[in-house]
């Protein structure tokens, strides 16, 4: 037991220390470590003495939130902590952090125990599922081939360990070898990726951080010559997509790659290395958005419905949720404030 505990807090020790240079530039890396932390919380427990078990069991509980934020953070183009899943994660937390102030998991009844305990071990449950669905979602449409494996290699094998650390401790079965096992499989899991050399190329980080220049040089461009082939590629994209191909309905990755005659590993890299663009559906979003922005300034009578449809969206609600994640207003709010009365 004493083996596998220092086995799986050593993985955590490592995995912590190779995070450190990218926290102060990536919110998952800080999401990442904190989960580390929550994590060795959970492993030490049975090992920590009852005058400070308080502090490893509000360590554990943050785990299922933390690993919800962690899968926000790496593979959502986007953040939105306010919504209803942020809002059970956060009760998750918070709820047995408060009830233990007043009194012990075995010792509550009642609405203390539902409101304290039992309803937050619920929402676990359910937000490690969006967890889950979250890596799932926008698999298709990722440009980014390292995080496309990380999902499959890691996250899946971090995410059941979570999930087993949630049965464990809701149905107090959380055994101490359990904790060793649960931690150490995980650790290896993402230690293997780490020496594999792919931690880095997965970008904790939203977006490139260009090297500051020196003053009074000029600027050296290191990227690789781009070949008459990636040129070739890159503008029979941009001419594909400045004919308006962009507004076809249901418009995925493959069909994509079908009109261009190439393969969907080099428009994924097309996309991503020649253009900047992370995700698929955000690269598509961006050019109708684009369009539809100018045409609500410029056709102040037309309902925003047929704006939405032209430029290949199906519903208003998922116009409305595009524009608002890229223009952080509603496109009756934009075109309200952009028309000259």
């Amino acid at each position: 037991m004493l083996i596998l505990t220092g086995f799986g807090l050593a993985c955590l020790v490592i995995l912590l220390i190779t995070t450190t240079h990218e926290l102060h530039h990536s919110s998952a890396a800080r999401v990442f470590a904190v989960f580390l932390i929550a994590s060795a919380g959970f492993l030490l427990h049975p090992l920590t003495p009852p005058s400070w078990q308080w502090l490893t069991l509000n360590l554990e509980v943050m785990v299922p939130a933390l690993f919800w934020l962690l899968c926000q953070a790496t593979f959502r183009q986007r953040i939105n902590l306010r919504s209803g899943w942020g809002a059970m994660a956060l009760y998750s937390v918070v709820a047995p952090w408060t009830a233990r102030l007043f009194t012990s998991h075995q010792s509550a009844e009642g609405m203390l125990l539902f409101f304290g305990w039992e309803l937050g071990e619920l929402f676990e449950f359910f937000i490690i599922a969006n967890g889950f669905w979250v890596v799932l979602a926008d698999w298709p449409a990722d440009l980014v081939e390292p995080r496309r494996k990380l999902r499959a290699l890691v996250l899946f094998i971090a995410g059941t360990a979570v999930l087993l650390v949630a049965l464990a401790f809701n149905l107090g079965t959380a055994y101490a070898i359990n904790r060793a096992l649960v931690v150490s499989i995980a650790g290896v899991a993402i230690a293997t990726f780490l020496l594999q050399g792919r931690f880095n190329e997965l970008s904790l980080r939203h977006g490139p951080t260009p090297p500051a220049e020196p003053e009074h040089c000029d600027p050296v461009d290191d990227s690789p010559p781009q070949t008459d082939v990636q040129l070739e590629h890159a503008e029979r994209l941009s001419s594909l997509m400045q004919q308006g191909y962009y507004r076809t309905e249901h418009l995925t990755l493959k069909m994509l790659a079908e009109r261009l005659e190439l393969p969907e590993y080099r428009t994924r890299a097309l996309i991503n290395k020649q253009l900047g663009y992370r995700n698929f559906n955000d690269y598509i979003n961006q050019l109708r958005i684009a369009e539809a922005s100018k045409r609500l300034i410029s056709d102040p009578e037309t309902p925003v419905l047929n704006i939405a449809l032209d430029v290949g969206y199906r519903t208003l609600s998922s116009f409305n949720r595009a524009f608002r994640e890229i223009k952080q207003s509603t496109p009756t709010e934009f075109r309200r404030n952009n028309t000259v009365s």
